[in-house]
């Protein structure tokens, strides 16, 4: 291997090993703020410069959280599989990061000039895999392996429990998650993330059909489940599990699968971006390439502050209500999507009246579908009687 390729590997991978670490930590700054807000509270606001008393909003808040967890003491516990105690969170951020390299990323602004082989390399640059879509959901899948290990390695009742219980959460809420996607790539005819970013280039965005809006909305939901965000976080319900999978875990391990859930939202939050969004596409990118990374950010940010808001304001469901959601509401509506998108691909679309047509029947059918699950998922709860009363 030449020196050249080493240096070419290096300018490449290092810079996305440092950016999306540090969105990770401005993330965790951000959503405690933001729920601070919500929940009327200050949040971070005392760590700043280190040895003065410049708190600057708290933004030195990730820092010390980071050093914490790098020198806290990790403890096992005496009956754990120390191997697999010590692989599941490593496998947990793998695959999260992973997926990254798939996202059609091109941070042209850090390009560099190789003088040996007179051409610009791209500081860092989306591998262009034709199955990047497939790839996606294949590599989300170890996740189910690690939370699997983290709860059987731990030899805790609670912890198994929650990991059971989050790999039955996260297989049910892959399959909508997997149909909204097959949707758009049924529309483009393919698996590329780039073309199907490509295919949106001009505002048309697939969240703008009356199809696409429909899958984006069970995407986002599904993805929420799948990321273990509220209200879908009922592998770590502090009621009934602790912490859930991750109950005997502290320290760097601990760390690890803070990292992997926040990468994974990065990560999943990228890829409805490409899929429903545009990806890169926005105001400028025409005449100034380089804010179609701005763009794209702008855009995974914008549906992680949901997630965060969601999180503030939305309460925990129940095991049945998450179960029945998935299987009841979400799997029926996305495959009858898949129908309905079908529908509005073949039929003539040539004039306003005829997109007008197309919108009002489509979204009359998936309303009606919604509301007729909404009534099948959900049991009548019967008044309470109240015998003793008197």
């Amino acid at each position: 291997m030449s020196f050249e390729l080493v240096v070419a590997i290096l300018i490449a991978t290092v810079p996305l090993l440092a950016i999306f670490p540090s969105l990770f930590a401005l993330t965790t700054w951000l959503e405690r703020k933001a729920l601070a807000r919500i929940q009327n509270r200050r949040g971070p606001n005392k760590v700043g410069v280190p040895c003065t008393r410049i708190g600057l909003f708290g933004l030195g808040q990730p820092a010390a959280d980071g050093i914490k967890m790098l020198f806290k003491e990790d403890i096992v516990p005496k009956g754990a599989d120390r191997l697999f105690h010590l692989l599941a969170p490593i496998l947990a951020l793998i695959p999260a990061m992973l997926v990254l390299c798939f996202l059609p990323l091109d941070f042209s602004f850090l390009a560099v000039w190789d003088e040996s082989v007179a051409k610009d390399i791209k500081a860092v640059q989306g591998f262009a895999l034709d199955g990047a879509v497939i790839f996606f959901f294949a590599i989300t899948g170890i996740n189910t392996l690690s939370v699997f290990m983290a709860g059987w390695a731990s030899r805790n009742k609670y912890s198994l429990l929650g990991g059971m219980r989050a790999i039955a959460q996260m297989i049910s809420y892959e399959i909508p998650l997997v149909l909204s996607a097959v949707v758009v790539v049924m529309m483009v005819g393919s698996l590329n993330a780039k073309e199907i970013a490509d295919a949106q280039v001009g505002w048309n965005w697939f969240v703008f059909t009356p199809w696409g809006l429909a899958a984006f909305i069970i995407f986002f939901i599904a993805a929420l489940a799948e990321t273990n965000r509220s209200p879908f976080d009922l592998p770590e319900a502090e009621s009934e599990l602790i912490a859930g999978y991750f109950t005997e875990y502290s320290g760097f391990k601990f760390a690890l699968f803070f990292l992997g859930e926040y990468i994974s939202m990065f990560a999943i939050s990228g890829l409805a971006a490409v899929l429903f969004l545009g990806g890169g596409e926005g105001p400028g990118v025409a005449g100034y390439p380089w804010l179609a990374v701005v763009w794209f950010l702008a855009k995974i940010f914008s549906l992680i502050f949901v997630m965060i808001w969601l999180r503030g304001t939305l309460p925990r469901l129940r095991v049945d209500q998450l179960m029945a959601f998935a299987w009841k509401f979400l799997l029926p509506l996305s495959i009858l999507n898949i129908l309905v998108a079908g529908f509005a691909h073949f039929i003539p679309q040539g004039n306003v009246v005829a997109k007008v047509a197309v919108w009002m029947v489509s979204l009359g059918i998936l309303y009606a579908a919604a509301k007729g699950l909404n009534g099948l998922s959900r049991a009548e709860v019967k008044p309470r009687e109240y015998k003793y009363a008197q």
